[in-house]
């Protein structure tokens, strides 16, 4: 039993859409890229002193609270006592090397960090092999240094290569691949790659029928994934960022024979059923929660929002707050429900696209805006509050926050309009005259 009576009836409801087909096959070449799953603190083989000052978390806490500098000298003496004492490709210097991009990357200085990782990874090539594990940890972080600045290319080129190295570790079709599957299909989403990344997250949820639980973890993850691309699909925040050439990897069945998925466009049926699964894992789960439980079906619940379908999430809202109407923990509830919760932001974080040269610097811009949100969730009415550079994209961003849309405030189990409903925004551009 999902819930009431009303939610039950939902559930197994069947709207026909259309869908056109398209084939696609996932044919990643055995050298496409993934992210590394080796620890951030595993051993390199320096000394234990060494290890010591060096602790990832807390050279990260230091560097996060301000103290990038110190963290950079710290990490410079390391690395000359571990050349004068062994050389300058002893393996202990993969870990400082990687302190001191990170160092760089708080800082703003996006080359020296790409230098750092680059060396890093160059050193543990050397001491372990070509496609050796121990070189993911400097390769990502160079991916995501790509990333901040722009430079989505390389940074694909990152991602792929990574998990080429674990399709080479690891048997086809095995559970160990999960992670690095995970890995390169958050990328594809993140850069909007969304039918190859539902490929990944296809072949990932076959893994988890033949090795684990309908209950997994890895089978949720897989799940989560799926949703998330067919509501990306049609509902992409706007962005300056083009088409990205991607080598999208060859997966394997078990006995070797190339897997492959049809992938359908407009099919959000799909993304409904896959919706819809989650909640009844989640029920089904034994260590679920009462909280756990309504995050799976506000994810419904907003997904019916979203295709203004506003009768059917009522329900499932409704059937939210009647599960906690009786708790004593309100702060559920105050999260969820006080206030309009936003679904779908369409505001970009990068208007602008990419300068080809890495040594220009970005800047980010900050702007504040105050909107109203109908009972529906669409937003009727948008005022600029601030903005800090001023900037060409304010404009934009104020037009297009009228395609916003929010879970609606309730109150009396009934959906309320809300005004006075504040955004803030966080973009990165590049100022004229540079």
């Amino acid at each position: 039993m999902i819930g009431s009576p009303a939610l039950n009836a939902l559930l197994t409801m069947r709207n026909g859409l259309f869908c056109s087909v398209l084939l696609a096959t996932i044919t990643v070449s055995s050298d496409s890229h993934e992210e590394s799953l080796s620890p951030l603190n595993a051993s390199t083989g320096a000394d234990a002193d060494a290890d010591q000052v060096l602790e990832p978390s807390k050279l990260l806490a230091r560097i996060e609270a301000g103290e990038a500098e110190e963290v950079l000298t710290l990490a410079a003496e390391v690395i000359d006592e571990i050349e004068e004492n062994a050389t300058k490709y002893d393996a202990a210097l993969v870990k400082p090397l990687i302190v001191v991009g990170d160092a760089h990357r708080k800082l703003g200085r996006y080359v020296e960090a790409i230098e750092a990782y680059e060396r890093a990874r160059q050193v543990a090539r050397i001491n372990n092999g070509l496609t050796s594990i121990e070189q993911v940890e400097a390769v990502h972080r160079e991916a995501e240094t790509y990333y901040e600045i722009g430079h989505i290319g390389d940074a694909n080129d990152s991602y792929e290569y990574i998990f080429s190295i674990y399709n080479k570790q690891f048997e086809p079709f095995s559970v160990e691949l999960l992670p690095s599957i995970f890995m390169l299909a958050d990328w594809y989403v993140l850069i909007y790659n969304v039918f190859a990344a539902r490929g990944l997250y296809e072949y990932a949820t076959e893994i988890v029928k033949h090795h684990l639980e309908r209950t997994s973890p890895e089978n949720i993850r897989a799940l989560q994934g799926l949703a998330n691309t067919y509501r990306l699909e049609r509902f992409r925040p706007l962005s300056s960022l083009g088409p990205v050439q991607s080598r999208i990897p060859v997966l394997y069945w078990a006995d070797d024979t190339p897997f492959t998925y049809f992938a359908k466009v407009n099919d959000f049926k799909s993304g409904e059923d896959t919706l819809i699964e989650l909640v009844k894992i989640e029920i089904e789960r034994p260590d679920s929660t009462a909280e756990s439980i309504a995050r799976a079906k506000l994810a419904l619940a907003d997904w019916f929002t979203l295709f203004e379908k506003n009768s059917q999430a009522a329900v499932i809202y409704r059937d939210v707050l009647e599960t906690f109407e009786d708790s004593t923990d309100s702060d559920f509830l105050m999260r969820e429900f006080f206030d309009p919760v936003p679904l779908f932001l369409p505001l970009s974080t990068s208007p602008e696209p990419q300068r080809l040269s890495l040594s220009t610097q970005p800047i980010t811009g900050e702007v504040g805006f105050t909107v109203a949100v109908d009972e529906t969730g669409r937003v009727n009415e948008v005022q600029l509050d601030f903005a800090r550079p001023q900037s060409d994209h304010v404009k934009d961003f104020e037009k297009s926050l009228m395609n916003a849309i929010y879970r609606p405030r309730f109150l009396n189990n009934e959906p309320r309009p809300r005004n006075n409903v504040v955004v803030r925004h966080s973009y990165v551009f590049y100022p004229k005259g540079e």
